[in-house]
C-alpha cells in the first residue's frame, strides 16, 4: 500500500476494473467521495471483502 492520496478520478484510471479499499476517505458536504488512499487493491470483491474484515484502523498495514 502506498500512502498517496488519490483522487477518485486516479483511482479509477490507476487501478480500472478492480474493486478497491479506500481509507483515510475526504467527502464532499453531500458525501460524494473526493479522495482517499488506496489500502488494497483487488480483481475479487472477496478479496476486499476479507481485507476489510482484518483491517483495524491503522495505515501501516496491520490487521487484527
Amino acid at each position: 500500500m502506498s500512502n498517496e492520496r488519490l483522487t477518485l478520478e486516479e483511482m479509477t484510471e490507476k487501478y480500472p476494473d478492480q474493486w478497491l479499499f479506500i481509507v483515510d476517505c475526504e467527502h464532499s458536504e453531500n458525501t460524494e467521495l473526493l479522495s482517499g488512499i488506496v489500502f488494497a487493491n483487488s480483481e475479487t470483491r472477496d478479496a476486499i471483502y476479507e481485507v476489510s474484515g482484518q483491517y483495524n484502523g491503522s495505515q501501516e498495514g496491520k490487521y487484527e
